[in-house]
């Protein structure tokens, strides 16, 4: 399984160029929070990683879709599992690595907003201007980080979803289409779903809902108070609604890529 996991990372970053995505998201937020972002918004332009959570989401994106179909494209599936391996091995393989080049991403994005951010107060650090740029670039890390970290999970529906049409497609194109369609448009589609509600109240529970909460929870009283409120149960079943939702989607995809002749 290693030698397994050290091609996949070979394939990543000599064939799918995971380090351009690395470069972008480490420049990106750079540039924004020291030529773009006025004072005022600097604190609020951290959330998006100064720019490069798009970047990082729209990477995941296309390097969960490549991961697999440019296997069937270049014909290397077949010698791949005419080794040792299961296809389960493989597949499971693909995930991690993708997984570990998200966190790649992320490190490098907030290793280019830290340095923005440091950039930006020593430009703004005049006697005049030291009380503001202390309390515009004031930042709390812990929810900081958390908030990152349900991003990612919240992000793990939208990779199924990727790897479900890429392997029923056979179409890195289409999958990828998709997945940005749905990144961007989640909590707008759940807001449609909302109206829906009033008509059978445990469409409340659609993934779409789930995931759009998932990715947005912050921990707080307050939050876990509203998602009792809408949902009437605690986060925890929520979050046990997702991993069920996350796992059959993954368990789809195996399937449909288990399936495919090659």
């Amino acid at each position: 399984m290693f030698t397994l996991l050290k091609q996949e990372t070979m394939k990543a970053w000599k064939q799918n160029r995971v380090y351009i995505w690395a470069i972008i998201a480490f420049v990106l937020p750079i540039i924004t929070l020291t030529s773009f972002v006025p004072m005022a918004s600097q604190a609020s332009a951290y959330g998006s990683l100064g720019g490069s959570s798009i970047i990082i989401t729209i990477g995941m994106l296309v390097l969960t879709a490549l991961s697999f179909t440019q296997e069937f494209t270049f014909g290397t599936i077949r010698p791949l599992l005419s080794r040792q391996y299961s296809r389960l091995q493989i597949f499971l393989a693909k995930i991690i690595t993708v997984i570990v080049e998200y966190f790649l991403l992320i490190v490098f994005s907030l290793a280019g907003t830290a340095i923005g951010r440091l950039i930006f107060r020593a430009m703004h650090d005049g006697s005049t201007e030291k009380l503001y740029t202390t309390y515009y670039t004031s930042l709390d890390w812990k929810s900081f980080l958390f908030a990152l970290l349900m991003s990612f999970v919240g992000s793990l529906f939208l990779m199924a979803i990727v790897l479900l049409v890429s392997n029923i497609a056979k179409s890195s194109a289409a999958a990828i289409s998709l997945g940005i369609v749905m990144s961007v448009a989640t909590s707008i589609l759940s807001a449609v779903t909302s109206s829906l509600i009033q008509l059978w109240a445990p469409l409340k529970w659609n993934p779409l809902t789930v995931q759009n909460v998932v990715s947005y929870y912050s921990g707080t009283s307050d939050f876990n108070k509203s998602i009792h409120s809408y949902f009437g149960a605690g986060s925890w079943v929520l979050f046990v609604v997702y991993g069920a939702y996350v796992l059959v989607m993954y368990a789809l995809a195996y399937w449909v890529f288990n399936r495919r002749s090659v």
